[in-house]
């Protein structure tokens, strides 16, 4: 009896992991994607930024706090040589994974180490810390600089062009199914979900949806849950019974129904029990006969492996229908797995509500 519930929590978490995606890919992130400059522009932003921190270095040591000075607490050590304004001015030069125009070609720089640097030096507070931070950063913008500076140009360009050539190249690695899954899912939603408006992103905050790692987690939740699901819908599907049309016969509720009944067939059967005082198999009859006549309107399909429970849920819907039919489900359930003996009051309660709800049902 729980089979569709549990169909629906499957569905439920499917759903809200998707629309968290679409959610916070709307959201400004920020950038993971290469950010696209000339090697010119690149030197040009190691310079300014070398400048930002020697004359932190310059302020640091000549402009050192005073004793009064840290007790008053006026201004932190950090601020003082590299005030805010320096310090966004820094991660915005600096960007973690610039795209940069060569004479060979387009590479990408890794400035991860660079990043850290950075932020273990706005993280410190102390003075010889910080005094410490600037010159290890410092250090790190004099590498950069000098493999800047020794990119090679003209006829040395055209070798290095030839160079990386793909005849040149070595052998790649062939890639896994799972990972051209990935990429053409990756393809799939920058695609769909490209099109959507997005809230307004500074220069530091150009990154795609892809680039949100809690896109990316919401996504892989979410496809999880998918297959987990898809993977129990077949395994319930594979263990249910065979169509009841090899047989010449549907399946209702366990019960083999001939082809050629409809529901007035089975309320003259209903009928039938109750003269007879089986109220019980009276009540079965009258709700059999509501479900073939729902399947009859295609309000829902026969299935040989469904419980009244989830037939229930299947019209849950259809505003019209559901309160009644959800009463001939409990009236049922009472009598037919109560194991209750029933009563022409119950008989004649359930055969109202079926011709309640026949009477909103659309035209066949």
């Amino acid at each position: 009896m729980n089979g569709t519930r549990g169909d629906t929590q499957w569905r439920l978490l499917c759903l809200t992991g998707w629309w968290l995606c679409l959610l916070l890919g709307t959201l400004p992130v920020r950038a993971a994607v290469p950010e696209e400059m000339s090697l010119e522009a690149y030197r040009a932003r190691l310079a300014q930024a070398r400048e930002i921190i020697e004359n932190a270095l310059q302020v640091h040591v000549t402009q050192a706090p005073t004793l009064d000075d840290e007790a008053e607490g006026a201004v932190a050590p950090l601020d003082r040589c590299l005030p805010p304004h320096d310090r966004e001015a820094l991660y915005r030069l600096l960007p973690e994974r610039p795209s940069i125009t060569t004479p060979t070609g387009r590479l990408t720089v890794d400035n991860r180490s660079l990043r850290a640097a950075l932020d273990e030096l706005c993280q410190a507070t102390d003075a010889t810390d910080i005094h410490k931070r600037l010159h290890s950063l410092k250090a790190h913008l004099a590498i950069l600089e000098h493999h800047t500076n020794d990119v090679p140009d003209g006829s040395m360009a055209n070798v290095q062009e030839i160079l990386a050539r793909e005849d040149f190249q070595p052998i790649r690695k062939t890639k896994t199914p799972l990972e051209y899954l990935r990429e053409w899912l990756v393809a799939w939603l920058e695609k769909i979900f490209g099109k959507l408006p997005r809230g307004q992103q500074s220069d530091a905050e150009s990154g795609g949806l892809w680039s949100n790692q809690w896109v990316q987690m919401g996504l892989w939740v979410s496809l999880t849950l998918l297959l987990a699901g898809g993977a129990v819908w077949l395994v319930r599907r594979l263990r249910r019974p065979p169509t009841d049309a090899e047989d010449g016969v549907r399946i209702i509720l366990g019960e083999p129904v001939a082809l050629d009944l409809d529901a007035d067939d089975l309320l003259a059967q209903a009928q039938a029990a109750a003269e007879a005082g089986d109220w019980r198999q009276a009540v079965r009859k009258v709700y059999i006969a509501l479900l073939h006549e729902l399947d009859r309107r295609e309000v829902l399909s026969l299935n040989p492996a469904w419980t009244n429970r989830e037939y229930l849920s299947a019209v849950r819907a259809q505003v019209r229908l559901y309160p009644a039919v959800h009463e001939l489900t409990d009236r049922f359930d009472r009598l037919w797995y109560g194991q209750h003996q029933g009563s022409r009051e119950d008989y004649e309660r359930c055969l109202s509500r079926y011709q309640e709800v026949r009477a909103a049902l659309p035209a066949a």
